[in-house]
């Protein structure tokens, strides 16, 4: 209100929304796009029926069976609780070059053999400075605990149709199945529910906590 001449007039103003507007029109392609990338990552590890089934069960029974891999400063930490545990505590220290994974996937395949009927698992981050911990290494920890590669998986099948006497093709013959994988294809046979499953996932069902 402004004052000429000691007359009062008033001023009409009108609020811009137009830039506003602009503005959430971009964040909703944004959320669009987002929500296609994350239903793609979705169905890439989608589980089998059967699989599924007993990673819930598996999760639902924590307090029998509980693996919590931590990732420390000073390495990775691998403990089992709960009334079916035999409370395992094993340390894996750090190489110069970072988390020793080798060494964390043959003691997952361990854990498999001795629980072929449990598909969880925990990521626990315990690093005092979490900046330290690239996404790269938690992508690592998560593929290392979740599945055997292909080779390994090559492997463990050509010593699943040993056991069922079946016969192998010419490649197969020649493979060389190391000693964890033969009784680790013993333990998923001999297995009820295990069997049924998809024998390349070991601990398909991870949760990845401690993340502030």
């Amino acid at each position: 209100m402004k004052r000429f001449s000691g007359h009062e007039e008033h001023l009409d103003t009108e609020l811009n929304i137009v830039p506003i507007i602009d503005c959430f029109v971009m964040l909703i392609c944004f959320l669009l796009f987002t929500a296609a990338f994350t239903q793609l990552v979705y169905l890439e590890t989608k589980l089998t029926s059967n699989t599924a089934v007993a990673a819930n069960k598996s999760r639902s029974e924590l307090d029998q069976f509980r693996l919590v891999i931590s990732m420390e400063d000073e390495g990775l930490r691998l403990k089992t609780t709960g009334s079916n545990s035999k409370g395992e505590n094993v340390f894996l220290p750090k190489l110069a070059a970072g988390y020793n994974f080798k060494a964390l996937h043959e003691q997952i395949i361990t854990m498999k053999i001795a629980n072929p009927d449990r598909f969880s698992a925990d990521i626990e981050i315990k690093a005092k400075h979490q900046e330290n911990i690239v996404y790269d290494q938690l992508t690592a920890a998560v593929d290392t605990i979740r599945h055997l590669n292909d080779e390994e998986y090559g492997a463990l099948r050509v010593a699943e149709k040993k056991m069922n006497k079946m016969d192998l093709s010419g490649s197969e013959q020649d493979k060389q199945v190391p000693d964890s994988l033969d009784k680790l294809a013993h333990s998923l046979l001999a297995d009820n529910t295990a069997k049924n499953t998809d024998q390349k996932l070991l601990f398909p069902d991870i949760a990845i906590i401690g993340i502030n």
